[in-house]
């Protein structure tokens, strides 16, 4: 009986599966159905959970290397072939198709939305699962791996535009150097699109704008066809790139600093990419909600739940949106920026909290890599413009290191010195001042490559084309 059950329970997953049951599609039941078929006459729920217990995710136990799926108990050599084999599937490697290779342990072409029940109405044209299914439409443009050049007339051949390399531009957020009062204040109130900040997908587009980044625009469509994600998937990828400043928006090549991360640390997995991307994501006022929950809510207000955290910027927001963005928009990002600090690679730097009574909350974050926080202050204050900066007004001013990481003024003052005593900056203290002074020749981008290839940053003596000191 006790076996008739267990087979009749593994029919029944597969037919829920087959049947689009949106409960089989959970991370833990995937994995367990796959479990399934290496397995036999043995209940492999507990298993599966175990295995998402350690690696996390459905995606991070595929992309697991062999020695440590088998370090999980319970964990044969069947199983873990046929994890490999879905891994392997997923790659793309398979295909007789061009295509770049994965760094490995990039995990399947399949990214999750960030939730299966809206509070409103979804429409057809913004599901993902509807725009999976749909039948590809056939590129008129060229293969990715013909390369063509570009014509005179500035058109391409091909559906990558290709153009002589300029010099790399020194300005950690943005290419052109643009004065403060002239820079763009439109602000994006949707950056994930419905999606969660999926790591190892957006991986896969790092990975092929870093193999084409003599490229001086890459088009959606492209993207597709190379990585295998679908439209959507490609499009929110790109703008939660953007957000954290790895991409250019609307020409999809990487930004000096995104070259950077995606030769050192494609996964975005160590503390100082995590620490810079948080930095750029929640400081850069474009990233409305983003920016309005480390800026406003966190450094302003009380703990509250979700659901408050909505009502609130619902309030805030209104009679500026259509109520249609305002409903179905702010529970996605809001969802989003949560997921992302509580679930995904962000909670390495251990943030954002939960309460017992499901209250969010912030940690002050104090465990800086030195670089990667001297990159940091000499950005914002590109951005300001300056090379002077009072720390006070600094340490409250949204956007700066200091509030993003919810430091307070003397916190602050004692991260500057440490930088100070390391020679990378000056604070200025004598004659009442209390200031950070800017040393001329260093940059945000020889900061963050001195962290990556730990060694001392240089001084540069030739003109940075977004710097401060020229």
């Amino acid at each position: 009986m006790a076996e008739k059950g267990k087979t009749g329970h593994r029919q029944r997953l597969r037919d829920r599966f087959l049947a689009g049951d949106a409960e089989s599609r959970s991370d833990e039941m995937l994995l367990e159905l796959l479990l399934t078929f290496a397995t036999g006459r043995k209940d492999v729920m507990p298993l599966a959970q175990e295995l998402i217990r350690v690696f996390g995710s459905l995606s991070q136990v595929l992309s697991a290397s062999h020695d440590e799926l088998c370090k999980v108990k319970g964990m044969g050599q069947s199983s873990t072939t046929l994890l490999k084999v879905v891994d392997f599937i997923q790659s793309g490697t398979t295909s007789t198709t061009t295509r770049p290779s994965l760094p490995k342990g990039a995990a399947g072409a399949t990214q999750q939305k960030s939730f299966e029940n809206l509070p409103v109405e979804q429409t057809p044209d913004q599901s993902s699962s509807n725009t999976v299914n749909k039948k590809p439409v056939e590129s008129k443009e060229p293969s990715v791996s013909d390369k063509q050049p570009v014509k005179e007339d500035g058109t391409s051949t091909g559906s990558i535009v290709a153009d002589i390399p300029t010099a790399p531009q020194r300005s950690s957020r943005s290419s052109k150097k643009q004065p403060a009062a002239k820079k763009s204040t439109r602000r994006k109130f949707q950056v994930s699109n419905g999606y969660f900040l999926e790591f190892d997908q957006l991986a896969r587009i790092l990975h092929f704008l870093m193999e084409h980044r003599d490229a001086k625009k890459i088009n959606r469509k492209t993207l597709q066809e190379a990585t295998g994600l679908a439209d959507r998937q490609v499009e929110s990828l790109v703008s939660m790139g953007a957000a954290m400043g790895l991409i250019t928006p609307g020409r999809q090549v990487l930004t000096p600093v995104g070259l950077l991360i995606a030769e050192q640390d494609i996964f975005i997995e160590k503390r100082g990419s995590l620490e810079w991307c948080h930095y750029v994501g929640a400081g850069s006022f474009r990233n409305l909600i983003w920016f309005e929950i480390f800026n406003r809510l966190l450094a302003e207000a009380s703990p509250m739940t979700q659901e408050e955290w909505n009502e609130r910027m619902r309030s805030d927001l209104a009679g500026k949106y259509s109520k249609r963005t305002i409903g179905k928009g702010l529970y996605e990002e809001v969802r989003f920026v949560i997921d992302a600090y509580m679930e995904r690679n962000f909670s390495k730097l251990e943030l954002l909290h939960r309460s017992s009574d499901e209250r969010l909350y912030r940690r002050r974050y104090t465990q800086f890599a030195p670089l990667v926080l001297s990159a940091m202050i000499y950005d914002f204050c590109a951005t300001k413009e300056t090379h002077l900066s009072q720390v006070g007004e600094m340490a409250v001013t949204p956007g700066s290191p200091a509030v993003v990481f919810g430091l307070d003024a003397a916190s602050f003052r004692q991260q500057i010195e440490g930088l100070h005593d390391r020679g990378w900056l000056r604070y200025e203290t004598t004659h009442n001042l209390d200031q950070v002074r800017l040393k001329p020749g260093f940059s945000a981008l020889e900061f963050l490559t001195a962290h990556f290839e730990d060694r001392e940053p240089r001084e540069d003596s030739k003109p940075s084309p977004g710097g401060i000191f020229q």
